[in-house]
């Protein structure tokens, strides 16, 4: 099992919000990551790090988002 630190940054402060996830995989990361990043639409990028590592970024761009 391994602890992955998200910092979640949100366009209505000025500081990210802190995720601290444990998981099997750096895939499985990747995909709550994924699904932090899409649950508000003021979610605008997720860090990913495994201790003091960036693992990967997630960031939404103009026009990702998609209307349902």
């Amino acid at each position: 099992m391994a602890t992955f630190t998200f910092y979640i940054r949100d366009d209505r402060y000025s500081v990210p919000t802190l995720a601290i996830v444990n998981t099997n995989t750096e895939v499985a990361a990747r995909v709550l990551a994924t699904k932090r990043l899409l649950e508000s639409m003021h979610h605008t990028a997720v860090d990913v790090y495994e201790g003091e590592d960036l693992r990967f970024s997630l960031t939404l761009g103009e026009g990702d988002r998609r209307l349902q």
